[in-house]
């Protein structure tokens, strides 16, 4: 009675802390707003293509996502000679480095800036930008050049991404080992005698000691990777490493795997049980915040949501991945050494108990995931256009085919055993069979062992999975910086009118205007083409007037390009509506055609609506508008994003519920 008490007041401690992991994840998550991981440039003063009249103190550049924690930032001058002192981390706000100019003389011309950063989550970006000082027409294949070195690079290291996977692997097993060889697997063997009990506890000994081992090694790897991103492997390299809060995190995560595997061993050599595992799974409770604390989510927003919320989803993937291999790998061989009568008892009794640990760990995954996946994957074209994006999606197809194999082989599988288990237990044991082979449970036993080992294997798939996923810019981030070149034509007597600007907020659409943003230097080009599309030279200078609804105008004359185009690098001063006149003389013919433009504020564009029955009327030298541009501010959150919090809501409410059920009934048939 008191073994069986015992029993179920685990179950019931275990239910309640599962149900306050859930609400604490999503408490805390669902209040954060959408991020971008690792450190990514996204504003400097002076600006990417400012023109400033003399050369500025210091530059200042401001980083969105993680903090920054090692900066190497240098500026050239004119003349290619570095102008810059060392850089400075503000260490009241880790977003922000300070470069001092020292060595400039107030020389004109366009000054490079080359920046490489770590971020707290111990990825590193690098790009460039650059600024003019006096009036010096800034040059088109420099803009280019910046705007190419800008772009997000989505590669990532295979040895990184190879050692966070097997980290979470050896954290999970860690986590999900001792919990189900604790609260499923051992009260059934336990009843089953001394023997049984025994098999299983060698059996579990010496899978804590590869999760262990595998957890010290990869931990171990992943950080000499991450100090390469300070220079060549080598004793200072990780010296300066272990000076960055990530390398001080490293350090607790090695300190804490190498007590892990010093428990273990002991409870392999005949260590106190309970200690054993109890120890062991506070170190990986331990380990799994060392990894929360450096997530995506941790370096890149609040601390405390960030890391709740990776630290809930890493343990429900432990209760649920870690308890499957208990059963694959040591309930059904511990099962095996016992009388052919009792294996399926033991196999279906500690099924149905780790059905409560599964359900609990798949409701805290599910939920947290949909919590993370709004923060990550803000817009649904995230989940098709980024590595991000496609590695997520792959992981939630091995996700859902192993929760179809877990649904069967708990609600098909295992009750067809059942009848059979209660027509055993009502009178003396069957034979194996009439002939003598196997009873006819034995061969629902082995689908049971093959379905669980099936995902098992799946399982593990996603966390290679997500080691890569940990290690890619997140989708936030790579669909917020795509640069698009938007081109309009027009037609005219001879030809075709072609003008190109880059880059802009948006594609042209069939309305005919851009979308631009201001205070950005923005590369106009200009191709007058023939009936088979050849570019024609201009008898006259091709001229392009900007003018602003405010009466500001800007006229310049365009270069002639190798491609037979005609260029010009020109920022529209301030944010609203702007009208283009481009002007030449293509083969003798005049041309003379205007375009609208709506230049948006640099914070992130807004809806605007271009009226389908505006009226344009351009003569030569004047020109009449009656169309309305409309702005209207975004939300924060995407649909997509609101849709993702509403589910991790409905997933928590319905796996509570079923985590309550499930335990009812386990504590029934108990």
């Amino acid at each position: 009675m008191r073994s069986k008490s015992a029993s179920r007041g685990r179950g019931s401690l275990l239910a309640a802390l599962l149900a306050c992991l859930v609400v604490a994840g999503l408490a805390l998550g669902l209040v954060a707003t959408p991020v971008a991981a690792h450190a990514y440039l996204s504003e400097t003063d002076p600006a990417n293509g400012e023109q400033v009249d003399g050369v500025p103190d210091e530059i200042t550049l401001t980083f969105s996502g993680d903090g920054v924690v090692n900066a190497d930032i240098t500026v050239e001058g004119p003349d290619g000679e570095v102008v810059s002192g060392e850089s400075e981390i503000d260490p009241d706000d880790t977003q922000l480095v300070d470069v001092p100019i020292e060595d400039a003389a107030d020389e004109e011309g366009m000054y490079t800036v080359e920046w490489e950063v770590l971020a707290d989550d111990g990825h590193t970006t690098s790009g460039s930008f650059f600024f003019a000082v006096g009036d010096e027409p800034l040059d088109r294949d420099a803009v280019l050049e910046s705007h190419e070195d800008d772009e997000t690079d989505e590669s990532i290291s295979p040895i990184e991404a190879g050692a966070k996977g097997l980290l979470l692997v050896g954290i999970i097993g860690l986590v999900g080992i001792p919990a189900t060889a604790a609260v499923a697997a051992g009260p059934v063997f336990a009843r089953a005698g001394g023997s049984r009990r025994a098999a299983l506890d060698g059996r579990v000994g010496r899978l804590l000691v590869g999760a262990a081992v595998l957890t010290l090694a990869s931990a171990l790897a992943l950080g000499l990777v991450r100090s390469t991103s300070l220079g060549p492997l080598s004793v200072d390299t990780v010296s300066q490493f272990l000076e960055t809060p990530l390398g001080q995190a490293w350090l607790v995560q090695l300190v804490v795997a190498a007590l892990v595997t010093a428990v273990v061993v002991w409870h392999l050599r005949g260590g106190a049980r309970r200690s054993a595992l109890a120890g062991t799974f506070g170190g990986a409770l331990a380990l799994a915040g060392t990894v929360a604390w450096t997530s995506h989510s941790a370096t890149a927003i609040d601390r405390l949501q960030g890391t709740v919320v990776d630290f809930v989803h890493i343990v429900g993937a432990g209760l649920w991945i870690g308890g499957l291999a208990v059963l694959a790998l040591a309930v059904v061989p511990a099962a095996r050494t016992g009388a052919p009568a009792d294996r399926t008892a033991l196999v279906t009794g500690a099924i149905r108990r780790f059905s409560v640990l599964a359900l609990g760990g798949v409701t805290l995954v599910v939920a947290t995931g949909f919590v993370l996946a709004s923060w990550h994957v803000p817009e649904a074209d995230g989940l098709v256009d980024t590595v991000y994006g496609l590695t997520l999606v792959a992981k939630l197809a091995l996700i859902a085919i192993a929760l179809g194999l877990g649904g069967v082989t708990r609600f098909v599988l295992l009750r067809r055993l059942e009848p059979s288990r209660a027509t055993d237990s009502a009178g003396p044991s069957r034979p194996a069979s009439a002939d003598g082979g196997a009873a006819p449970e034995d061969g629902q036993l082995r689908t049971i062992v093959r379905s669980i080992r099936l995902e098992l294997a799946l399982l593990v798939a996603v966390l290679l999975l997500s080691g890569l996923l940990t290690s890619a810019p997140t989708a936030a981030v790579t669909e917020g910086d795509e640069l698009v070149e938007s081109t309009i034509e027009r037609e005219y007597d001879d030809g075709i009118l072609e003008v190109s600007a880059f880059p802009a907020a948006e594609e042209a659409d069939g309305d005919d205007y851009f979308v631009l943003e201001a205070d950005e230097p923005i590369v106009f080009e200009v191709a007058f083409l023939d009936d088979d599309g050849e570019p024609m030279s201009s008898d006259q200078a091709v001229r392009l007037l900007a003018s602003s609804e405010d009466g500001t105008e800007t006229e310049v004359e365009l270069e002639e390009t190798d491609d037979g185009a005609y260029a010009t690098v020109q920022p529209l001063a301030a944010d609203g509506r702007w009208e283009l006149r481009v002007t030449g003389a293509p083969e003798g013919s005049y041309v003379s055609e205007w375009i609208d433009v709506i230049a948006v504020s640099p914070d992130g564009h807004e809806d605007h609506d271009h009226g389908d029955d505006d009226s344009h009327d351009h003569g030569d030298d004047a020109h009449d508008h009656e169309d309305a541009h409309d702005h209207d501010g975004e939300s924060d959150d995407s649909a997509f994003a609101v849709f993702l919090q509403f589910g991790a809501v409905a997933v928590a409410v319905v796996g509570t519920v079923a985590v309550t059920v499930e335990t009812l009934r386990v504590r029934n048939r108990d």
